[in-house]
């Protein structure tokens, strides 16, 4: 009965660990729905659509009222109030023009939210991979210290026979300590980037990341991309709109304006006189133009316009040739990392091979403690170097992702 219950608790927990198990695709959505930088581009640029709606309507109505404190006195009685109201209206085509720059200028927003997801996405990928080469770095130091540990028993067995020196069995103790301490460093850095991964995720601190046991450099597939899909490089592309709206919102201004209004007078009928239209107010309908003609203003304007144009050329052009070398120097970090990886491998191998012929000597002589250890050592080092290189490579990989798609 206990036997089941332990198995029971023992399936359980496997399905458990099963269910909570994360890919990085899992990570990277996780990732972009708690994000709350993310979240304040949106909402910057759901601000930016919103002023949209304040642009485009007509100016204040002006309206006023003035009690005459001398009455001037007319044929058909005095004037005792004057009211006024006075509407000013853009020339034709004005307000549409202020609207479409408005909407331009929102457009540039979206771009922003779309960097910040980027930028995030490749931090998400970078300390992932990190987080592989410290879980790998692990299983390779304990591995080898249980290789040590064998061979240091080896040693002691040999050194009752007088095959081996006390010297033999000290040297392997102290590479055993010098792979006890750096496997205690790498499980502190591997608690500290857990914590790191799981504030990018802005997930409890303590959430368990789940790495793959293996990842393999044959796996990445290189695509050809362009940084002209770049969202810095997109975001110029939409300033150039912006400018050439903000101009034709300039020629607009510009052209007069039209103002309609209207003067009603208060007047006081007479009582010493019957007059026709004794006492018959005054209405006054006004209309006039607005005309812009001794300010140099919308002339400056649209100086500053041309100046901001060319150096938004100039400005493109050194943000695509900045991406271009990003990404020509993540295309040179990759194929190192691969060559990197396979000289490792290759070497890991052939040392082994060293180790093994000398193990195989010692079932008919006295074994060469110096040489096998550090052929063991010069093991580790390739396989460090392996899972080095594979990290590299995915993290360079990543970085063209994140220049290009």
């Amino acid at each position: 009965m206990k036997t089941k219950y332990i198995c029971t608790i023992g399936f359980t927990f496997l399905i458990i660990n099963v269910c909570s198990a994360q890919t990085l695709q899992d990570y990277l959505n996780i990732a972009k729905s708690n994000s709350s930088e993310i979240q304040e581009k949106r909402l910057e640029y759901l601000l930016s659509q919103e002023k949209v709606n304040e642009t485009g309507s007509l100016e204040n109505t002006f309206v006023s009222v003035g009690p005459f404190l001398s009455t001037p006195e007319t044929r058909v009685g005095a004037q005792i109030i004057k009211l006024g109201i006075e509407q000013q209206l853009p020339w034709f085509g004005a307000l549409s023009a202020e609207k479409s720059y408005a909407e331009a200028i929102s457009e540039t927003k979206q771009f922003d939210a779309n960097l910040a997801e980027r930028e995030l996405l490749f931090q998400v990928k970078s300390l992932y991979y990190e987080l592989y080469q410290k879980y790998k770095t692990e299983k390779i130091l304990k591995d080898n210290k249980q290789i040590l540990t064998t061979y240091e028993n080896m040693a002691l067995s040999a050194l009752e026979n007088n095959k081996a020196t006390m010297s033999d069995v000290l040297k392997i103790k102290v590479q055993k300590n010098e792979l006890h301490s750096k496997i205690f460093k790498n499980l502190n850095e591997i608690e500290a980037l857990n914590k790191n991964f799981n504030r990018l995720l802005q997930q409890d601190l303590e959430t368990q990341i789940v790495i793959p046991d293996s990842l393999s450099v044959l796996d990445i597939l290189i695509e050809d991309g362009s940084v002209n899909k770049h969202p810095s490089i997109s975001r110029l592309d939409t300033y150039n709109q912006v400018y050439l709206k903000e101009e034709n919102l300039i020629e607009k201004d510009k052209l007069p304006k039209l103002v309609f209004g209207l003067d009603y007078v208060l007047v006081e009928e007479r009582q010493d006189l019957k007059l026709n239209d004794n006492g018959k107010d005054i209405i006054m309908p006004k209309i006039g133009l607005n005309i812009p003609i001794f300010t140099k203003e919308y002339t400056s304007k649209a100086a500053q316009i041309k100046i901001k144009q060319e150096a938004l050329l100039s400005r493109k052009e050194n943000q695509r040739k900045q991406l271009e070398m990003a990404l020509q120097t993540s295309v040179l970090e990759l194929d190192n990392a691969i060559i990197n990886v396979v000289a490792a491998q290759k070497n890991s191998v052939e040392t082994q091979l060293a180790i093994d012929v000398d193990l195989k000597a010692y079932e008919t002589g006295i074994l060469n403690y110096d040489k096998i250890l550090n052929l063991q050592l010069q093991k580790i080092k390739f396989q460090l170097m392996e899972v080095e290189g594979v990290k590299n490579a995915f993290i360079s990989k990543s970085k063209m992702e994140y220049l290009t798609n």
